[in-house]
C-alpha cells in the first residue's frame, strides 16, 4: 500500500512522446492511487496515468504528476462460476492471459500486443478481431475508479451505470482505474489457416469474408493485387507440435519490415523491391493449432508508429479501394502491411466501435519523416469514410472533428464534468481530444 516517487523524464515505448513531470509516482495498491490523486489536488497540478507506454501519441504526457501503474499488478480474485476475473489495472495482458490459462480460463478475444497493461488497453479502445466479438471494453463487467476528489467508485451495470459505461473507454479522463473485472470463457484452442486471395475478390463480399471465421484478419501490401488472409477458428484439437514457432512468424516479418524501413529511408519508393529481397522463410507449420492467447498475440520488438481507424463495416471496402489510389498517388509505401480486422459494435460512449459492426484499418510505418507522412494520407481517406481514430495511435483529430462521430459524446462529457469538474485529469492532449471540462456538449466539424 505504497508509492515510490521520482522526478525524472518519461517517454513512451516508441519514443514519439516524452515529458518531464513534477513527479512520477509508482503506486502499489488502491490506497496509494487515492494518495496520488489527493497529492495532485493538494499541490494544484494535473495528473495523468501511464502503463507500458504503448500509445503512440501524447496521451500520457503531463507536467504535473505522472502515475506509472506498472507496479500495480496482479489478480485480485477469480469467480469460477461466472466465470470472471478481477485484476489490477497495471497488469499486462499477456500476464493475465497466462494466469487464466493455468486455471482453465481465457479472455474471449484480445489484440496482438501482450505487453500492454489492461488499464491502458481499456482506456484506448483495444480490440482483437472477429465479427462476433466486441472490443476489450465489452468484456468488462465491473471496475473500481478513483476520481478527482479521491473517492473510490465501485461501478457496474447496476451501480452508477452511466459512469460505468463511460469509464470503459475513457482515455484516462475520468480518474485512475484501480481494478477491472473481465468476463471470461473456458480456455480454448484456435486452428490457424493462412491463405491468399485477390483484394478485389475480398472487397466484393467483404461482409461475407468478415463472417467466414471466428476470428479473421487481412494483411495487404498496397503494391500487390493479392492479400494475405489469416483465419482462426475455435477447435477441440490439441496444439500442433512446434506450433509455438509460428507465434514468432509475425515477429520475424516485423523485423524484416524494420530493416526494410531503415534501408529504404532515403527512398520509400524502393520499399517494394527491398521487401522482396529481405523476405525470410517463416518458422513452424503453415497451418496449426495453439492455445488462444498464443495465437492472438506475438512479441513486437521493433519500435514503429501506427495509425488505425474504426470504420462502419459496410464502408470499409470503399475506404480500402480509395486508399489504393491515394497511396499510388503519394508514390510512397510502408514496408508494413495494411492490417484489416473486424469486430462487433460496443455501447461504451467513446468506444471507436460504438453502435456499429466495425472494420479496423491499421497502417504501421517506420519512424522517419517520409514514412510518417504516409499516415496523413491514410488518415484523410479513413476520415472521409466515417472513421474514428484509435485513441492510443497516431492521428491529428481534435474534439471538433471527433464529437460528431460519437452519438453519445454529450453523455461522456456529462460524466466527465460530474467526476472531474476542475479538470484534474484534463492534460493538454486530453483537452485537444475532448475539449476542456464543461465545454459545449456537441462540437461542429470545421
Amino acid at each position: 500500500m505504497s508509492a515510490s516517487a521520482s522526478r525524472t523524464s518519461w517517454r513512451n515505448w516508441s519514443g514519439t512522446a516524452r515529458c518531464t513531470p513534477q513527479r512520477i509516482l509508482r503506486p502499489v495498491g488502491e490506497a496509494a492511487l487515492v494518495d496520488a490523486v489527493l497529492m495532485a489536488r493538494r499541490f494544484g497540478v494535473g495528473i495523468r496515468a501511464a502503463g507500458t507506454g504503448h500509445s503512440f501519441n501524447q496521451l500520457a504526457v503531463t507536467d504535473g504528476l505522472l502515475v506509472d501503474l506498472t507496479r500495480h499488478t496482479g489478480i485480485v480474485s477469480v469467480d469460477r462460476a461466472a466465470p470472471s476475473v478481477t485484476v489490477r489495472s497495471g497488469t499486462r495482458l499477456g500476464d493475465l492471459a497466462t494466469a487464466l490459462r493455468r486455471i482453465g480460463l481465457a479472455l474471449p478475444n484480445i489484440g496482438t500486443l501482450a505487453e500492454q497493461t489492461v488499464g491502458g488497453a481499456l482506456a484506448t479502445g483495444n480490440h482483437g478481431t472477429g465479427l462476433s466479438f466486441g472490443p476489450l471494453s465489452g468484456m468488462v463487467t465491473a471496475l473500481r475508479l478513483v476520481t478527482a476528489d479521491g473517492a473510490v467508485h465501485a461501478l457496474d451495470a447496476e451501480h452508477d451505470p452511466a459512469l460505468f459505461h463511460a469509464a470503459r473507454t475513457s482515455v484516462g479522463a475520468l480518474g485512475l482505474v484501480s481494478s477491472i473485472t473481465f468476463r471470461c470463457v473456458p480456455a480454448f484452442n484456435l486452428e490457424v489457416r493462412e491463405s491468399s486471395a485477390p483484394l478485389d475478390t475480398v472487397l466484393k463480399d467483404f461482409s461475407g469474408w468478415a463472417a467466414s471465421a471466428d476470428h479473421i484478419s487481412m494483411s495487404w501490401l498496397p503494391w500487390k493485387p493479392e492479400v494475405g488472409i489469416r483465419t482462426m477458428d475455435r477447435t477441440d484439437a490439441p496444439p500442433t507440435p512446434r506450433a509455438r514457432l509460428r507465434r514468432y512468424t509475425t515477429t520475424v516479418q516485423e523485423l524484416c519490415c524494420g530493416v526494410t524501413g531503415v534501408a529504404g529511408r532515403g527512398s520509400s519508393t524502393a520499399v517494394p523491391l527491398l521487401s522482396r529481397a529481405l523476405a525470410l522463410p517463416l518458422p513452424g507449420p503453415a497451418d496449426y493449432v495453439d492455445v488462444s492467447d498464443q495465437v492472438f498475440t506475438f512479441p513486437q520488438p521493433v519500435k514503429q508508429i501506427a495509425l488505425e481507424h474504426a470504420l462502419p463495416l459496410d464502408r470499409t471496402p470503399d475506404a480500402l479501394r480509395e486508399l489504393t489510389g491515394a497511396l499510388k498517388r503519394a508514390g510512397q509505401y510502408s514496408p508494413y502491411s495494411v492490417l484489416v480486422r473486424v469486430g462487433a459494435g460496443d455501447d461504451s460512449p467513446l468506444s471507436p466501435a460504438y453502435g456499429r459492426d466495425t472494420g479496423y484499418v491499421n497502417l504501421t510505418v517506420s519512424r522517419s519523416p517520409g514514412q510518417v507522412e504516409l499516415l496523413r494520407v491514410i488518415e484523410h481517406v479513413m476520415r472521409a469514410h466515417g472513421g474514428r481514430p484509435h485513441w492510443g495511435k497516431a492521428h491529428t483529430a481534435t474534439a471538433e472533428v471527433l464529437a460528431p462521430r460519437y452519438p453519445r459524446w454529450a453523455d461522456f462529457q456529462r460524466e466527465r464534468s460530474r467526476v472531474d469538474p476542475d479538470g484534474v485529469f484534463a492534460g493538454d492532449y486530453a483537452v485537444r481530444l475532448l475539449g476542456p471540462v464543461g465545454a459545449p456538449e456537441r462540437a461542429v466539424v470545421a
